[in-house]
């Protein structure tokens, strides 16, 4: 993301604050089927402002987060402190080039597509070879994106929230897609109400385009991944075989380590 909105960590977590407790029960959902085993330590890759570091916990998680933002990795620290939180820790890291812990956890999640500002195959690999090595055999990570559209994009999604006099509206919107480049042309705007005084920040993002073979390919090269299954956000798994598309919304593609 770039550095205008992703600077701004206050407004940044209460415009995605909605509520995480049914995307958690999905995570649930998915471990108790595909992980063997107990999922007790969780590792969380562009991690912003933290807030998966102090939910999951509340279920008796173990978490690790970073992110490659220092003021994201400071705002998110505060907020654990805050919130009292002690079975998670964040650290400044790059997605591509983030430390191995090897086998140090049972599942990692990536929300939100923040793994889409990866934009080359050889970025997107190096991550997933990463992120595969950390986890114990048969681990997962949970990649949390949306595909290329077949038909017209539809419009922006607009929401807004209020935390402490402070209430932001956001519009997202995807503008262009190019699938021989595989690239996804996005836009955002925020309206701020920082207690009476009015802040418009609008930028303009470059993320990966994504197609379900893209996924599949580049997991199977990392050497350490493979696709396992696709949910939707409600929790229904998509049959193999079916044509994956944009018009689907956000899934999660669920990634399953094949180390021994």
């Amino acid at each position: 993301m770039n550095e205008t909105l992703y600077s701004l960590p206050l407004y940044y977590d209460i415009a995605f604050s909605w509520n995480l407790e049914p995307e958690l029960d999905v995570f649930e959902g998915i471990f108790e089927r595909h992980v063997p085993g107990s999922v007790h330590r969780i590792l969380e890759p562009a991690c912003g402002t933290g807030r998966f570091l102090i939910a999951l916990p509340e279920r008796g998680y173990r978490v690790t987060g970073y992110d490659s933002c220092p003021l994201m990795v400071e705002y998110a620290r505060s907020r654990m402190e805050e919130a009292a939180v002690t079975r998670a820790d964040v650290i400044e890291a790059d997605m591509v080039y983030a430390p191995i812990v090897p086998d140090g956890y049972d599942a990692a999640l990536n929300s939100i597509n923040s793994l889409g500002y990866l934009l080359t195959d050889r970025e997107i690999v190096a991550h997933f070879r990463r992120s595969g090595m950390t986890l114990r055999p048969g681990g997962i990570y949970i990649a949390h994106l949306s595909c290329a559209h077949e038909g017209p994009l539809p419009p922006g999604d607009t929401w807004e929230f209020e935390r402490d006099g402070v209430r932001v509206r956001t519009t997202w919107s995807v503008f262009k897609e190019q699938l021989s480049s595989r690239r996804s042309f996005q836009a955002c705007e925020m309206v701020v109400d920082d207690r009476g005084q009015t802040v418009r920040l609008w930028e303009s993002h470059v993320l990966r385009l994504w197609t379900p073979e893209d996924i599949e390919r580049l997991a199977a090269r990392s050497g350490v991944l493979e696709l396992d299954a696709v949910y939707t956000e409600r929790f229904e798994e998509v049959p193999a075989g079916t044509r994956i598309t944009g018009e689907m919304g956000n899934l999660y593609f669920i990634l399953k380590s094949v180390r021994h």
